[in-house]
């Protein structure tokens, strides 16, 4: 899936305050200055929501997709990147920004620093929790130093979270019902449980602008039959990191499972998936059970929301709030949400796209 990640490139070396220590150091809470900023953005390959940190280099980490000259600074093609030392910065309005010097991912190390630090890669953070739409702009706004960040096995930045966009068509108790009338209580229909109460609801709108920027978060449209004959039934349009159940003799075969949850954006190479960028924005939906379920959406089996650590960061704050209220278990140390299928990891999602001579839904 591809990213997009902001770089900003400035005349003068950024300060460390040591040579174990993210951008301008450990100067918590003074003003930043930056020298002759310029704002690039370069395009991000990668497998999962999240911009890590690896020790142990693997194949899906995070890449780039094309060369690209910053400055002083050239990165070719993919070249893989992680991070070791970074920083977390905030404008006068409190919004975070993860802020690292570009670093090239070496196995069993943690890779040789790009460049003379006059550049960074900056991504929205708030904190660890949903990441914000708000552009990093060094011209017009002023940013402090929050913290620095040297702890690189914890490094993990959200780029995304899963959900239906608005007018998806729910199964329930009453009959097919679009997404945004539901509402907590309502009964609706699951592929393991029956019909069961519905916890919470939430939405998050998008403006163009906003997916413009973000390419990440732009839905996938998987298009009436895509799946299989008559599912979905009708077009059905997700956030990327949305997981549709998939049952086939291919998937028993390759990995030992007949059912899988397959994240809608490694299933793009079938034909009828595609993203694509609504001219006037978008609104997408959660929806929360008391354990993750499998829905009936547009006619095609997806799941609900997952309440592992990831999806929680990728949730505003205020809904996270509230759905710790309602099951403040998520919150205990240990404490392991179970998936209602395996979660196909990127690689074999992709695998089972390419193989698909058939239909990727058994129906017995």
């Amino acid at each position: 899936m591809a990213y997009e990640v902001t770089v900003l490139s400035v005349s003068a070396p950024i300060p460390t305050g040591g040579s174990a220590s993210g951008p301008w150091g450990y100067q918590a809470g003074q003003t930043i200055e930056f020298t002759d900023p310029t704002l690039h953005r370069i395009e991000i390959q990668d497998d999962d929501p999240n911009f890590d940190s690896q020790f142990y280099q693997r194949d899906d980490q995070q890449t780039v997709a094309e060369e690209v000259t910053i400055g002083n600074l050239y990165i070719p093609a993919g070249t893989r990147l992680s991070t070791y030392l970074a920083s977390v910065i905030a404008d006068e309005d409190g919004n975070q920004y993860f802020v690292m010097f570009p670093r090239q991912a070496e196995p069993g190390s943690f890779g040789a620093e790009l460049g003379s630090k006059t550049e960074l890669l900056i991504l929205p953070y708030n904190g660890g929790q949903a990441p914000h739409e708000v552009p990093f702009d060094p011209v017009a706004k002023t940013y402090t130093m929050v913290r620095v960040l040297n702890r690189p096995a914890d490094m993990s930045v959200p780029y995304g979270v899963p959900c239906f966009a608005g007018g998806t068509v729910i199964d329930t108790q009453l009959g097919p019902r679009r997404i945004e009338a539901l509402q907590p209580g309502d009964m609706i229909r699951t592929r393991d449980n029956g019909m069961r109460w519905l916890c919470w609801i939430g939405s998050v709108e998008l403006t163009c602008d906003q997916l413009q920027q973000r390419p990440n978060l732009r839905p996938i449209r998987i298009r009436a039959g895509a799946l299989a004959p008559g599912i979905p039934a009708q077009d059905l349009t997700v956030s990327p990191q949305h997981r549709m159940l998939i049952r086939s003799s291919l998937c028993a075969r390759l990995f030992g499972e007949v059912e899988m949850l397959v994240a809608a954006k490694h299933l793009l190479e079938l034909p009828g998936i595609e993203v694509v960028q609504p001219d006037t924005g978008i609104r997408y939906w959660h929806m929360l059970f008391d354990g993750h379920e499998v829905v009936h959406s547009n006619g095609a089996w997806s799941e609900s929301l997952f309440t592992g650590p990831q999806a929680l960061k990728s949730i505003s704050p205020a809904a996270r709030r509230e759905i710790l209220e309602l099951f403040p278990e998520l919150a205990a140390p240990g404490f392991t949400p179970r998936g209602a299928r395996r979660f196909a990891t990127g690689r074999e999602g992709r695998k089972l796209a390419r193989h698909a001579g058939r239909a990727l839904i058994r129906q017995d």
